[in-house]
């Protein structure tokens, strides 16, 4: 039977009911205790990281993560890590980056509702996290409502459906069908020896330009040495801003643009608006989501 590390996060599968409202109060001793099925699954072993609501995670909290996988990968095969799922995409992205070709399945799963509520989604996405770690793949992987998430493509669509996430400008790895059978289609595939960056470079500031963005607004940014841009559409940098963003650039910043679409990304070379963009200097990233970018680019690839 496969050797299962879960990390136990918090999030809302951890969550009791409280006077102040929903908080993660459960251990992951608890969850496991609440889902006997697992026992049939896998061996799993309880690593009690932290108990925290994902809104609070920092980068400092993932780097945690990131190391108890990268520090336990040669005592398991496969690791699951239970977390919120408001920010479980950025937490996907960035352990992406940070365990380079990690040579085991890395499994982020959360809930909907917290386990033992009535009709919750968490014992099928814990058992369903369990089987994916417990498979013949690696990489990080988002796994929810029976869909298989490559890691830096996994978004979260809905604040409330038990169907909240998708894969963005990627097929899903795969699927858990009715029967609890591991389906992976397209996996993530190694392309070199395992890697732990051990630093990351947090100072990255995410922008979401407006049609009434003021020029003014960019002269706060000359202090970051990295910027953002959520663009409109296939991208650009609208006229009336061109000459801040100029400014930005010659100060040192390095200007990086995404599109606000879900799908379809940037592509500078399509409008006059974009090669004008292009021109300047600014640095198309293709279809990537935010949260890839942002890692990436705290990673230093970018």
């Amino acid at each position: 039977m496969k050797k299962v590390l879960l990390i136990a996060t918090g999030g809302t599968i951890a969550c009791r009911e409280t006077a102040n409202g929903l908080s993660p109060t459960l251990t992951g001793g608890a969850l496991v205790r609440l889902l006997p099925a697992l026992e049939t699954v896998c061996a799993v072993t309880v690593c009690e990281l932290m108990r925290l609501d994902s809104t609070d995670l920092t980068a400092a909290d993932r780097m945690q993560m990131a190391r108890a996988v990268w520090e336990n990968r040669g005592r398991y095969d496969g690791f699951v890590i239970a977390h919120g799922t408001d920010t479980l995409s950025y937490t996907a992205a960035l352990l992406h980056h940070v365990l380079r070709n990690i040579d085991r399945p890395v499994v982020l799963t959360g809930s909907m509702l917290p386990m033992g509520a009535p009709g919750s989604d968490a014992p099928r996405n814990l058992l369903d996290a369990c089987r994916v770690a417990a498979a013949d793949c690696v990489g990080v992987l988002a796994v929810l409502h029976g869909k298989i998430i490559h890691g830096p493509h996994a978004a979260k669509r809905h604040s409330l459906e038990a169907d909240a996430f998708t894969s963005v400008g990627a097929p899903l790895a795969g699927v858990i069908d009715g029967a609890g059978c591991v389906r992976l289609a397209h996996p993530p595939k190694r392309d070199g020896t395992p890697r732990f960056v051990r630093d990351i470079d947090t100072d990255v500031l995410l922008v979401k330009l407006t049609p009434d963005l003021p020029p003014s607004f960019f002269n706060v940014l000359h202090r970051y040495p990295r910027v953002v841009v959520e663009a409109f559409g296939a991208g650009g940098i609208p006229r009336r801003l061109e000459d801040a963003v100029r400014s930005l650039l010659r100060s040192g910043t390095r200007v990086y643009l995404i599109s606000q679409c879900a799908e379809g990304g940037v592509d500078l070379h399509k409008y006059e608006v974009g090669r004008r963009a292009e021109a300047m200097g600014v640095i198309p990233l293709g279809s990537r989501t935010t949260e890839d970018a942002l890692a990436a680019i705290q990673c230093r690839e970018l």
